[in-house]
């Protein structure tokens, strides 16, 4: 399996989606496109995601009739693309008002009860409401910024400045090392109980992924990273990062928690995560991740149990 069929296996990273591109430059068309039957609303409203009013944990796509019934008002938006002769549009909904939860749900829960296209509108769409969040004035000269693009650029509004600003995206390496059978895990104190996890960090200026894969492992466990393969990537919206996934053997094995990001990390072979599993005492990363992907492509390589089946039959477990 190449690189970009391991990419499309990671959940939010849909291929079914246009961004349309060229169509953001054509404001003319594109309003046209907004004020059609085929629009499609998404409402983010201090990064929550609107949810079904008729119950149930489902995302509201909702008609422009439908989203002026709920929410009083079509705009500001962005348009994130069409897919299956709809146009998808992301509804910004703050406008400083106080945050509300009735009507709305987070993406982790949303994106593990829907398929991969609309997981990877969902995303989109709170990955580009949190960048508005953060462009509503220009971070040269401190004046308003307006939207312009269909919601891909933020232009400042000073005359004198004019600055352009486009959305960002942080690179960030994430990396299961492995020393022979066993694999390295760490847990973060704030994360839930016993959940464990691979080893992550950001690329720093001036350092490529690979470089910042070594030292990351070698900053939090003390381990040195020897060869690394990259495995696949996966965009992440909390809040806009680009998981840069890899695979890696290890030159030692003695752990030292050097800047003490985690609260603990170990070794683990699969007979010691199946058992740990089973005791209720190791929870994996939730499928919707990138984390996930990576201790399952290893887990399965020499199991008879795939992860996945693991993870179900103990998450049913009374421990």
């Amino acid at each position: 399996m190449d690189h970009l069929q391991q990419s499309r296996l990671n959940l939010l990273t849909s291929y079914a989606l246009d961004r349309g591109t060229l169509l953001r430059l054509d404001e003319e068309h594109l309003g046209q496109r907004v004020l059609s039957e085929n629009a499609r609303f998404i409402g983010v409203h201090h990064l929550q995601i609107a949810i079904d009013e008729a119950g149930g944990l489902r995302p509201a796509l909702l008609n422009r009739n439908d989203a002026q019934r709920r929410f009083g008002r079509c705009e500001p938006w962005v348009y994130l693309g069409a897919q299956n002769n709809e146009d998808f549009f992301a509804l910004l909904l703050d406008n400083n008002q106080p945050r509300q939860t009735q009507g709305f749900a987070g993406l982790r829960t949303l994106a593990a009860q829907v398929d991969h296209a609309q997981a990877t509108l969902l995303s989109y769409a709170r990955a580009m409401a949190a960048w508005h969040q953060r462009h509503l004035y220009c971070g040269r000269c401190g004046s308003d910024t307006a939207v312009h693009q269909g919601g891909h650029v933020r232009i400042c509004a000073h005359t004198d400045c004019g600055e352009m600003h486009y959305p960002r995206t942080d690179p960030a390496i994430i990396v299961l090392v492995e020393q022979d059978d066993r694999a390295l895990f760490g847990r973060k104190r704030e994360w839930p109980v016993h959940r464990y996890s691979t080893i992550a960090g950001f690329v720093e200026p001036g350092e490529s992924a690979e470089q910042a894969l070594v030292r990351e492992v070698a900053e939090e466990t003390g381990v040195e990273v020897v060869s690394a393969q990259y495995h696949s990537s996966q965009p992440w919206p909390f809040p806009g990062s680009l998981m840069l996934g890899y695979h890696a053997v290890a030159g030692n094995s003695e752990i030292t928690l050097n800047d003490r990001e985690l609260e603990h990390a170990c070794w683990l072979n699969r007979d010691d995560i199946t058992e740990q599993m089973h005791k209720g005492i190791f929870v994996t990363p939730p499928p919707i991740s990138i984390s996930f992907r990576l201790i399952e492509d290893w887990f399965d390589r020499h199991s008879p149990t795939s992860l996945r089946k693991l993870r179900e039959i103990t998450a049913t477990a009374d421990f």
